[in-house]
């Protein structure tokens, strides 16, 4: 079976990450650097799908970017859902101040009615920019919760990319995913594709059986005593990004998940690292460029030195 690689890009608004997300955060000024990776992206022969929230999808700047690849929808770009419910009408769940309390930043932890209201309007508004409803969901903060799948089948949705391998956020009252690996598999009407994670580490014996396991890196880490031996082994938890990610990890990355016989892999990132000073990933223009060339190069990397085919998630619901 050949190794598969879909490019997903959380085309969002730019806010303070250190100050949380406002309503009133809906700038798109990112738009002309996310051209330039895409056109690179497609050069590279990747195929990338853009997951885009309400306040990208609603911008002109977002509409630019729309436009510029409306042509290639059939065979290299996917548009895709990305809800980010403090942005994302009805917003009846908001502060005075226009905050959203920790909680509410996951759309799963919404009531059932209110998630359903947001993604129907986010769904409804690419349908009107894009001109094609799109089938595939991506929740802001890989927040799913028990109601989604069922809104998300009534829309009309097929594919779901909100699982977060080997990740558990309820620690911030988000979904545990710890028990998740990066299998593609099918519930509730939905096929799951799951962000990609994988745990490194020095000990190749233990980095093998904690992958095996999914949930023993978080287990690890409600014990002191693994925690501080899980560091003596350098073990970690990566998401398959450029963003704090060097290429030789990603590259790591993704032989330790074929060791366990995963062939399917999701590269990601968010849209507002592509400018410098917009996330803590990209400080600066050196970071920038790096963030551009390792998307790239892992592109090239991957279809040339693994033999590996580029997808768009909507194919798996063909």
């Amino acid at each position: 079976m050949a190794n598969r690689l879909a490019v997903v890009i959380h085309a969002e608004e730019e806010f303070d990450w250190s100050k949380g997300p406002k309503v009133a955060n809906q700038s798109v000024t990112h738009h002309k650097e996310l051209m330039v990776l895409i056109d690179k992206l497609l050069d590279a022969e990747a195929k990338v799908t853009l997951a885009m929230d309400y306040p990208f999808i609603s911008s002109e700047e977002g509409a630019s970017v729309i436009e510029r690849y409306r042509g290639l929808a059939d065979s290299n770009i996917e548009f895709a859902a990305h809800l980010h419910p403090w942005v994302n009408p009805p917003h009846e769940e908001l502060e005075q101040d226009g905050s959203v309390t920790g909680v509410n930043t996951y759309p799963g932890n919404l009531p059932k009615d209110q998630e359903y209201r947001k993604l129907e309007n986010l769904t409804n508004r690419i349908e009107e920019v894009v001109g094609v409803r799109p089938v595939t969901y991506l929740a802001g903060r890989y927040g799913i919760g028990s109601n989604t799948a069922s809104s998300l089948a009534k829309l009309g949705y097929k594919v779901d990319l909100s699982i977060s391998a080997y990740c558990d956020f309820s620690h911030q009252n988000g979904p545990d995913f710890s028990r998740y690996g990066n299998k593609i598999f099918s519930k509730d009407g939905l096929i799951y594709f799951p962000h990609t994670s994988s745990v490194l580490s020095a000990l190749p014996v233990f980095q093998h059986y904690a992958n095996r396991h999914s949930a023993v890196f978080t287990e690890w880490q409600k014990s002191l005593l693994k925690k501080v031996i899980g560091k003596c082994l350098r073990m970690r938890r990566y998401r398959l990004s450029p963003e704090g990610v060097t290429l030789r990890e990603m590259q790591q990355l993704i032989y330790s998940q074929q060791k366990i016989g995963q062939r399917d892999f999701i590269l990601s990132l968010h849209s507002p690292s592509v400018k410098p000073a917009l996330t803590t990933y990209t400080r600066d223009e050196t970071e920038t460029a790096r963030l551009v060339s390792d998307t790239r190069d892992f592109v090239r990397w991957f279809i040339d030195e693994l033999g590996g085919q580029p997808m768009l998630p909507k194919q798996l619901a063909l």
